[in-house]
């Protein structure tokens, strides 16, 4: 589990910088995501890369703390 908990954080944290390198700014894309309501495919993968690292924590810790 622990192993699968930090490939999952390396995921996320791909997730993230690619949708960061694809939006150029973060305040831009904060910006357009509430002015317009929309949200572009950079977004998404912040989002996603986000939750996905966090799942990716979460296994990593509990994975280490039942080893114990």
């Amino acid at each position: 589990m622990i192993v699968f908990g930090i490939l999952l954080i390396l995921a996320g944290a791909g997730g993230v910088i690619y949708g960061v390198m694809q939006n150029n700014d973060g305040m831009a894309q904060l910006s357009s995501l509430l002015q317009s309501g929309s949200m572009n495919p950079g977004t998404i993968f912040i989002i996603a890369g986000a939750a996905v690292a966090l799942i990716g924590l979460i296994l990593t810790i509990v994975g280490a703390t039942r080893k114990r």
